[in-house]
């Protein structure tokens, strides 16, 4: 099960709701695709978008997803070639790799390149995935809450600054 922190407007910055959370599932495999989908909506309202290749999910990455759940052995571009354009695009995406392949090699090079996670398809699979999406909400929530303290301490400086001047000018007009 994932634990979504309470996102809320916190410290000046908005945070996304759960419901406002992309998540894009690049499966080739239908059941695989389907299985993540049902397992993912099931206790939390995550939009939710679905590709069979490396390529569709590339053309849609303007919708800014919060996090990429990427197989290796895709139609067309393999997963490696995706995720190197994905971390192109915007390194700052999570992105899981959950596959078949169980190639150390291959595993280590998503982690050396930035992959979030690699998981292999077997029986406890979706535990580690739910647990890896788990934490990158976290992660993500902790970030959004520094900003917004950061946002927060700007605006409060920028209104002490605003009234300091306002007693400035009122000062000089009345002498």
């Amino acid at each position: 099960m994932i634990r979504i922190p309470s996102f809320s407007d916190i410290g000046g910055i908005y945070m996304k709701t759960p419901r406002e959370r992309k998540i894009f599932i690049v499966e080739d495999n239908d059941m695989h695709s389907m299985m993540m989908d049902y397992l993912l909506s099931r206790e939390n309202t995550f939009q939710i978008f679905k590709f069979k290749s490396g390529e569709e999910c590339l053309q849609r990455l303007n919708l800014n997803p919060d996090i990429i759940i990427l197989d290796y052995g895709l139609p067309g571009i393999n997963g490696m070639e995706t995720f190197e354009k994905i971390k192109k695009y915007n390194s700052g995406i999570p992105v899981l790799v959950v596959t078949e392949n169980k190639n150390m090699q291959i595993a280590q090079q998503f982690l050396n390149a930035g992959a979030y996670d690699y998981i292999f398809k077997e029986q406890n699979a979706f535990n580690k995935l739910n647990s890896a999406i788990d934490k990158v909400f976290q992660v993500i929530a902790k970030k959004e809450n520094e900003a917004g303290g950061k946002r927060t301490l700007l605006l409060v400086g920028g209104l002490i600054l605003l009234v300091a001047v306002s007693c400035i000018i009122s000062y000089m007009v009345l002498k």
